[in-house]
């Protein structure tokens, strides 16, 4: 039925002898006193070495790369910049011209704001509530104006002066009278 005595395979023969080797190989490096170096593997440091120099060389190429493409980028800005710069100028010259060629003074109805002098000379200075081109409507008079301010202002300025004159006789009388009371004595003493 099962056959137990069978020749073994010789391919894991071969590796069963091949792990025997390793191991006694092993095991003269680790007993044997005077070939065993202790500490530091110098081959695996110099790989290291390497291996991180070659490192650095390729993040230095990489920053490199970057570096140029920034450059790159920042060209490009500034020829945008440029560019739109000349596109809002142009644009700001087109639209002056058009005001210029279509919007003149004599077109236009509405009020210019920065033309202060524009109402003066459109319109003459107000003649009176019975100015044939003033309606109703027209509020022409608005407070503090008034035609005659002129001769507001002197006879304002002759009644205060008339005024001031007055307070100074009053004040003259009264150091007279002060003067001639002070001379006849105190009241009741004579």
């Amino acid at each position: 039925m099962y056959q137990v005595d069978l020749p073994p395979d010789p391919k894991e023969v071969a590796a069963i002898e091949a792990r025997r080797n390793q191991e006694r190989e092993q095991q003269s490096r680790f007993f044997n006193v005077r070939t065993r170096v202790m500490g530091v593997d110098v081959e695996a440091l110099n790989n290291q070495v390497e291996e991180r120099k070659l490192q650095e060389a390729t993040e230095r190429s990489k920053e490199a790369a970057y570096g140029t493409n920034q450059v790159r980028y920042d060209l490009v800005a500034q020829m945008l910049e440029k560019e739109q710069a000349e596109r809002t100028r142009r644009l700001a010259k087109k639209v002056q011209n058009f005001r210029e060629q279509r919007q003149k003074l004599r077109n236009r109805c509405e009020l210019d704001f920065w033309n202060s002098n524009q109402l003066w000379r459109e319109f003459p200075a107000y003649l009176g509530d019975n100015a044939p081109y003033y309606g109703q409507a027209s509020l022409q008079c608005f407070s503090g104006e008034d035609l005659e301010r002129a001769t507001y202002l002197r006879m304002q300025q002759e009644q205060f002066q008339y005024s001031l004159e007055r307070q100074l006789q009053e004040q003259q009388q009264a150091r007279v009278d002060e003067n001639c009371a002070g001379k006849r004595g105190p009241p009741g003493v004579t």
